[in-house]
């Protein structure tokens, strides 16, 4: 029971007895996360749950709970929260066992595991609306990528900007949210990743940490999974997972008939937005949170932005300065630290 509240098992055992189950025989902690969240899987005789300990002054638990029952409805395969105590930051979810994409994934099975989650990413994307649901904002979005200069550029890497470099990322910040509004507007998981996602035992997908749902950019939720960090394919082979999902796209009537270089373009500079984003949240871990087990992440989402800006003139400014002057900068940071 080692490293799981006292409160916590009390009352997932009061609980569950209560609902005619067994006592909770061993609870063993699952794995780290970048939230203030702790997991622990609850084994008794007959069953097994997941036990969360969500602090409530630091978590969005209602929203975890609406979200949870609203995918569902909308036949979203997400685990049951089959208790809750929001005044404690208590829950008890179903488990979806141990199967999780970022270890599961390889070259051999990614098709027919992309296939699965692709299914559950239509269905959020053609999840009925609700008025309980926010819709991202020009504001919001350009908030989140203000976490790239503050927590990455100055707070990790200890840059000063020059006026003009300044001016350039302003620039580039207007050029990459032009695309990520001008798309179609849907239901978005919002770190629709890897890490996020369960094989279950039917061969479906069941997604993870949901709570953070709401209305934006349609290719928000492909770019992240095929943009992820923990797999880093070929451009034919993600070029493929995207044509896989743009065909169940299509015959779902989500995306509009638009040209190629359309799709390429919202696809790579909505991706740019989220990984400045996560350049600065990343940042923000290590430096405020003292979790740095995701440093190692960080190049690679700088990688992929360098990667993307290449292929666009407008762009080529942002290119040279993260190619130039942040990759080098970041090596030799990384270097002393890990």
């Amino acid at each position: 029971m080692t490293n799981i509240p006292e409160d916590l098992l009390a009352w997932a055992n009061k609980k569950l007895l209560a609902a005619g189950g067994s006592l909770v025989e061993e609870a063993v902690p699952l794995r780290e996360e970048a939230s203030f969240r702790k997991y622990f899987r609850l084994s008794s005789k007959s069953d097994s749950f997941i036990g969360v300990f969500s602090p409530p002054d630091k978590e969005s638990n209602e929203r975890f709970l609406f979200f949870s029952q609203f995918l569902k409805e909308n036949q979203v395969r997400v685990p049951e929260v089959i208790h809750h105590d929001f005044d404690k930051g208590f829950l008890i979810l179903e488990d979806f066992g141990d199967k999780l994409y970022q270890f599961e994934l390889s070259k051999k099975n990614a098709h027919s595991l992309y296939a699965a989650a692709l299914d559950e990413m239509i269905a959020i994307q053609t999840s009925i609306p609700s008025n309980k649901i926010a819709t991202l904002s020009y504001d919001q979005a350009m908030k989140q990528i203000m976490l790239f200069e503050e927590w990455f550029l100055k707070g990790f890497l200890g840059l000063d900007l020059q006026e003009r470099e300044s001016n350039l990322l302003q620039d580039s910040y207007e050029i990459i949210l032009q695309a990520f509004f001008d798309q179609p507007q849907v239901l978005c998981h919002f770190d629709f990743e890897s890490r996020n996602i369960m094989v279950l035992e039917d061969g479906c997908a069941g997604i993870l940490d949901f709570q953070d749902a709401i209305i934006g950019p349609i290719f928000l939720d492909p770019v992240s999974l095929l943009k992820d960090l923990d797999h880093v394919w070929k451009t034919e082979d993600s070029n493929q997972f995207l044509s896989d999902y743009l065909s169940k796209a299509g015959k779902e009537d989500v995306l509009p008939e638009v040209e190629d270089s359309t799709i390429m373009r919202w696809f790579d500079l909505t991706g740019l937005q989220r990984q400045l984003r996560i350049l600065g949240t990343l940042s923000r871990l290590h430096l405020r949170d003292n979790k740095s087990y995701r440093l190692i992440d960080l190049k690679q989402t700088l990688v992929y932005m360098i990667d993307a800006t290449s292929n666009y003139k407008d762009l080529i400014g942002l290119n040279i300065f993260l190619k130039k002057k942040i990759l080098p900068a970041l090596d030799l940071k990384l270097r002393d630290i890990l």
